[in-house]
């Protein structure tokens, strides 16, 4: 297999919707905790999740939802009011910024929705202050997907491609494929191009040859 491609998860204009996420019990306990924002205990919430798990699909929506902003993490303004989503990302936190905007939340001020990869324990802060309001903000997980959330990516995938994929098939590709979002994406254009250069069918065994390919790609690699 050539140079792999990595496609952007983000739908054409930057814009989640609604009826596009894909609901299952990996991600039950991060949609309950969104819904309940107003009783956040501190104001805040922290959403952590692998790449490509939906953190930042549901994040948006909420953001939406709520009329907020999205916030860089490495300039925080002062005197923010109303929700406001912040990732955090590999660049530089704004400490003293951080902890004085979830201080406002705590005072029903404000309302943050921090959504990064791992927990605060292992974010590069330095401010005593800040890590102790941290360990405070109420902390919600989202798994890798399930089946039940892959078969809806790859179902969603596909019908956008006007793909024939029947459940037999998507069942066969849901048991073989790594478990993520970002793959489920990757699989689908991988089989949509094999079947445009051979002009084949999308069927088992294209789709055995798509993912050998994908796991020899991924066993030179060393992944």
């Amino acid at each position: 297999m050539g140079t792999q491609l990595w496609f952007n998860l983000t739908p054409s204009g930057g814009r989640y919707r609604k009826d596009s996420f894909c609901e299952g019990s990996s991600n039950e306990a991060a949609r309950l905790a969104l819904r309940r924002s107003k009783s956040w205990p501190s104001g805040s919430l922290i959403m952590v999740g692998p790449k490509g798990c939906g953190k930042s699909h549901l994040a948006e929506l909420w953001c939406r939802e709520h009329d907020g902003k999205t916030i860089s993490v490495s300039a925080i303004p002062a005197r923010i009011t109303g929700a406001a989503v912040i990732d955090i990302t590999d660049e530089p936190i704004d400490e003293e910024g951080l902890f004085h905007l979830l201080n406002r939340a705590v005072s029903g001020l404000a309302q943050v929705l921090l959504v990064a990869r791992c927990g605060p324990s292992a974010w590069p802060v330095q401010l005593g202050d800040l890590m102790s309001r941290l360990r405070a903000v109420e902390l919600v997980r989202i798994d890798e997907p399930d089946d039940e959330v892959l078969m809806c990516i790859l179902r969603k995938l596909s019908r956008d491609r006007s793909l024939l994929l029947n459940d037999k098939l998507l069942q066969y590709l849901v048991t073989r494929m790594e478990r993520s979002s970002q793959s489920a994406l990757q699989l689908i254009e991988a089989l949509n191009a094999r079947s445009l250069e051979g002009t084949r069918p999308i069927n088992l065994a294209l789709a055995r040859q798509v993912l050998d390919e994908q796991q020899q790609h991924l066993d030179r690699a060393g992944l």
